[in-house]
């Protein structure tokens, strides 16, 4: 097992570079995907492997890449998974101890946020857990259990992935649910409110895709 947390750092908005900064550590692993490769520079930092097609990369950052001898990997443009899903697939071949991911939501392609989101499955069913983060909210999927860290006030909204989820039990939220089932396209698990942190959830089937959002925020 790779002992360090693995970061993804996609094309998707960064708006605000400190926060960023001050989320990642000096000994992660950096896997850029495509002109992710460009917010990394941004950030100061060296990627450890870029992976894609680099269509999206700027020909300054190119440059500066191969004048750094990054190792590449690099795809054709027209393929049958996403670069970012070739990053994780890159990343879980590794059993990092985490998988972060950055950079994966914004722009004007709610195809592509959508996507991503479910792309949380495939590190869930390796055993390694992953999260999407950005400067707004903070994205898992679980099958069983997990625990959600905040502030109180932080919104915490909760969607089934599977036509339900069942024996959802919570702890720390001000509306708790006690034993109970979510079922898809309801807006029951909508803007629930983190009480304490960590948080738990627990739930006995199905998947549950879980998206905190700051107080600062809202």
């Amino acid at each position: 097992m790779f002992s360090k947390r693995v970061v993804i750092i996609a094309n998707g908005d960064l708006k605000d570079l400190n926060f960023y900064r001050d989320l990642l550590r000096a000994d992660d692993y950096f896997i850029c995907v495509n002109g992710g490769t460009g917010h990394a520079l941004s950030l100061g930092l060296k990627p450890d492997l870029v992976v894609g097609d680099l269509d999206s990369l700027e020909p300054v950052h190119k440059r500066e890449i191969e004048e750094l001898g990054l190792q590449i990997i690099r795809h054709p443009s027209e393929k049958d998974a996403s670069d970012l899903e070739l990053a994780i697939d890159y990343a879980i071949e590794m059993q990092p101890a985490e998988i972060l991911i950055i950079g994966a939501l914004g722009g004007k392609r709610i195809d592509h946020a959508y996507i991503n989101l479910l792309l949380l499955y495939k590190p869930l069913y390796s055993g390694i857990p992953a999260s999407i983060i950005d400067e707004y909210q903070e994205i898992v999927l679980v099958k069983d259990e997990a625990f959600i860290r905040g502030e109180a006030g932080d919104c915490l909204s909760l969607f089934t992935l599977t036509s339900e989820t069942c024996g959802i039990v919570t702890e720390g939220l001000k509306f708790p649910l006690k034993n109970e089932n979510l079922y898809f396209a309801s807006t029951r698990g909508l803007s629930n409110e983190l009480t304490v942190s960590p948080a738990k959830i627990t739930i006995d089937s199905g998947l549950l895709l879980i998206i905190k959002t700051s107080r600062k925020n809202l």
